[in-house]
């Protein structure tokens, strides 16, 4: 089946589409891992108002384009010097040589600081990911507790915190209340993470983005309208 197809300056675009039940108000858009346009559309949506809405917001579409493929094509090298998001700043990657058999990460000094017997790109990149995930694991849980304290729906309630690499999603919560974070958001701000967060504890209340949701989500984190932008705009280089 060919694919649908939006005009914009960059020549016919061809994109595909998925449904998310979150998704219930708004298309978004995302590049799949060949750098093809996916438009993410509300189930209720039908196949010409999708179009029709991106039609209508072709300039959209294309600076999206512009903007996502530049940030997809970037890669890291993981070379001595090179610049490493934690926590919304760039540090530079500081290479030393190991002696033991386990790779040891330290930041120190506003360096990022790598102790490994070979300095081969993959060895250094396992390293670095899993100190992410150990960054992750401390500052996610104390942000998790100091933005409960003022949800106050969540009262004595034990929340479940589980972390993963997501290539899509910044956060979710399920039905059971486990809300799972994306481990790439050490990468970013506090202020953003905050903002993931903040978002997941309302749904412990509300599921849905119905307007209940959003004016608890207001009450929480006036803030959320700017912090989702960032993420829409810049997100991808914590993907990375």
């Amino acid at each position: 089946m060919q694919k649908p197809t939006i005009n914009t300056s960059l020549g016919p675009t061809q994109y595909s589409i998925i449904r998310r039940p979150r998704v219930t108000k708004r298309l978004h858009m995302e590049l799949d891992e060949c750098g093809s346009l996916v438009v993410v559309a509300p189930s209720h949506w039908s196949l010409s108002h999708i179009s029709d809405t991106l039609s209508q917001n072709s300039s959209r579409v294309e600076r999206f384009l512009v903007r996502a493929r530049k940030l997809q094509r970037q890669t890291l090298s993981y070379h001595n010097g090179e610049q490493h998001l934690y926590l919304g700043k760039r540090y530079p990657l500081v290479l030393k040589p190991g002696t033991k058999q386990k790779a040891r990460v330290m930041f120190d000094d506003g360096e990022i600081q790598v102790e490994v017997r070979q300095h081969q790109a993959e060895n250094i990149r396992m390293a670095l990911q899993g100190w992410y995930l150990e960054q992750a694991l401390s500052v996610f849980s104390m942000r998790l507790k100091v933005i409960a304290a003022s949800a106050h729906w969540v009262g004595d309630r034990s929340i479940t915190l589980k972390l993963r690499r997501m290539k899509r999603t910044w956060g979710n919560c399920s039905s059971s209340g486990v809300i799972k974070l994306n481990t790439h958001l050490i990468k970013a701000p506090l202020n953003i993470l905050d903002s993931v967060i903040a978002h997941e504890l309302c749904h412990l209340q509300v599921m849905n983005h119905s307007k209940q949701f959003y004016v608890l989500l207001n009450q929480l984190n006036p803030g959320w309208k700017q912090e989702r932008a960032w993420l829409r705009a810049q997100g991808g280089s914590c993907l990375l």
